[in-house]
């Protein structure tokens, strides 16, 4: 195998390949990527065992075809630090050149018969199809209350994928919060669902970031993977052998107090508030009476304590409740509107995070229990008494 290679062109579509290898190293074949080169095309092929890409190399011309599997380890910094922008990288019995301008380096390659066989997606059904500016989207707003790291129930550490009526949904959940985004699609499989790792789902969201935003996903999936492909590239990642709890028990059905507001002022007022609180119990107090502006409360022993208030049009009861700064500050965050609503069903209820225009995205997010001690020192506060 003899390839020229535009250093630039080749390292985005390298790039890829290199995130879906295992980063351990303790089975030194899975820290590789295999390279197939045809004369009208090149394949990268990586694998962690948990997820899987393929895709097309750009800025390669094939001089002899060939396969090898190179150990990334060294020859991505080799690919990456050699000078000029374009080098030649042949393959002759497992022995590897590398030439680049007056630079030269030989090293060992793996033995291709080695690399797993990857997952085919051939004989797996149809998902659903969309966009992958409206995938990435559901992923970053539905994965919000998901575990970055691997937890047990496994439910808590993955991103629950459903498509009912065409629409595709992705649930999340720390038991603390609960995230749901959905989009129009395409195609979609009449009510199914399925778990996936965070991991996984969280490198389909880098490789959607590269994409052309208008560019079709095609979602497939069989009993134990699903599979993300578009012209260019084919991204799987291994099902999750767990089952979502019935979030739709805890769906509000109705609420006592609904908020309208800004989300930009809500967003610079809680940034301020959480500076008292973010070392302490990260608690917020919202005090909320319709035809008046929503007060902002923060306390921290030995430091010191925060009032804001912003406008906002409410309708219903009045309310004091009490959340967590950082979930809060999270599900504004990864909106991208000019106003939010929030609803409430009364101080033991979920506070309910939504677009002021769409039932798209929803944010569930448990309140705070309040002591009694703790009430009368807010009341004291708003009152203007020394209470702290």
């Amino acid at each position: 195998m003899k390839l020229t290679i535009n250093k630039k062109q080749f390292l985005a579509s390298w790039g890829l390949a290199e995130r879906s290898t295992s980063a351990s190293g303790s089975v030194s074949i899975l820290s590789s990527i295999l390279v197939k080169a045809g004369f009208e095309s090149v394949l990268l092929q990586a694998t962690d065992i948990k997820t899987s890409i393929i895709c097309f190399a750009s800025g390669v011309t094939v001089n002899e075809p060939g396969e090898a599997v190179f150990p990334i380890k060294m020859v991505s910094d080799l690919f990456k630090k050699a000078p000029g922008e374009e080098f030649t990288v042949e393959v002759n019995e497992g022995r590897v050149t590398l030439r680049a301008g007056r630079s030269k380096y030989n090293f060992s390659s793996y033995p291709v018969r080695e690399f797993p066989a990857l997952p085919s997606s051939d004989n797996a059904g149809v998902f659903c199809r969309l966009s992958a500016a409206d995938l990435a989207k559901v992923i970053d707003e539905g994965t919000l209350a998901a575990s970055t790291g691997e937890e047990f129930p496994l439910y808590l550490s993955s991103a629950n994928l459903q498509i009912s009526q065409n629409r595709l949904s992705i649930i999340s959940t720390d038991t603390r919060r609960l995230a749901i985004s959905s989009a129009l699609a395409a195609d979609g499989v009449e009510d199914a669902a399925a778990l996936l790792p965070m991991k996984g789902v969280k490198e389909l969201q880098r490789i959607l970031g590269s994409l052309n935003p208008e560019t079709e996903v095609k979602v497939l999936y069989d009993s134990a993977q699903f599979y993300f492909k578009t012209d260019t590239l084919e991204f799987t990642v291994r099902r999750v052998e767990s089952k979502f709890p019935p979030y739709e028990k805890i769906l509000p059905k109705n609420s006592t107090l609904n908020v309208v507001t800004d989300r930009g002022s809500l967003i610079s007022a809680l940034e301020r508030v959480d500076v008292i609180v973010r070392d302490f119990n990260r608690m917020v107090v919202l005090d909320i009476i319709p035809g008046a502006e929503i007060v902002l409360l923060a306390k921290a022993p030995d430091f010191g304590q925060a009032k804001e208030e912003i406008g906002a049009e409410a309708e219903g009861e009045k309310l004091r409740i009490a959340v967590n700064s950082k979930f809060f500050l999270e599900a504004l965050k990864v909106m991208r509107d000019p106003e939010v609503k929030l609803s409430f069903n009364g101080q033991a209820g979920h506070m309910a995070v939504k677009r002021g225009d769409s039932d798209d995205f929803l944010c569930l997010i448990a309140p705070i229990n309040l002591s009694e001690e703790e009430l009368r020192m807010f009341d004291m506060e708003q009152n203007g008494t020394d209470g702290i």
